[in-house]
């Protein structure tokens, strides 16, 4: 079953380290997880549910388009090859789990493996960052956002988000004489 996605295999090669004559058929079923594991939580289910009918459809309007450019492609590039990774490092075969490999290139160690995840994880996050802010700037021209809720001007003002929580005690700069002698 195919499943209808926001990012077809030309854009996923344009926005991730894949290069560009990769075979994406072994990663396919990691993009509806991408989309659903990290895009959905940030735009929320009417404005994804928009851009998978306009995708499917080919009628997609020029904000929605920039936005798919701008905010969401970067991230799903990335969280795919993030979510990916472990499976493409080893397969699962007849005889259990095993390493790929092939004649003219070595696989991978375990703490290589485990490197090249921490990096692609934390790709994800700064890209998932610069979303949120590229979509609260341009919030206007998506009426069907949920707002990320992330405290700036443009959440607060319709969202009720002013309630910064327990982590703005922890990152602001002012703090409290914390000395308990």
């Amino acid at each position: 079953m195919i499943q209808n996605c926001l990012i077809n295999d030309k854009w996923l090669k344009e926005f991730s380290p894949y290069p560009l004559n990769y075979n994406t058929k072994e990663i396919q079923n990691y993009i509806k997880l991408a989309e659903v594991q990290y895009i959905l939580p940030l735009i929320g289910n009417e404005f994804y549910e928009e851009l998978l009918d306009q995708v499917k459809n080919n009628t997609l309007t020029p904000e929605n388009s920039t936005a798919l450019i701008e905010a969401i492609y970067p991230i799903l590039g990335f969280s795919v090859a993030y979510e990916a990774l472990p499976l493409t490092w080893a397969k699962i075969s007849e005889v259990g789990v095993v390493k790929s490999s092939s004649d003219n290139s070595e696989p991978l160690t375990l703490k290589d493996l485990t490197l090249v995840q921490q990096h692609l994880k934390a790709q994800v996050a700064v890209r998932i960052d610069y979303a949120k802010h590229w979509l609260c700037e341009h919030q206007d021209s998506f009426p069907l956002l949920d707002l990320c809720g992330c405290g700036c001007e443009n959440c607060s003002k319709n969202k009720l988000s002013n309630n910064k929580g327990v982590h703005n005690s922890i990152y602001s700069t002012y703090r409290r004489n914390t000395n308990l002698r």
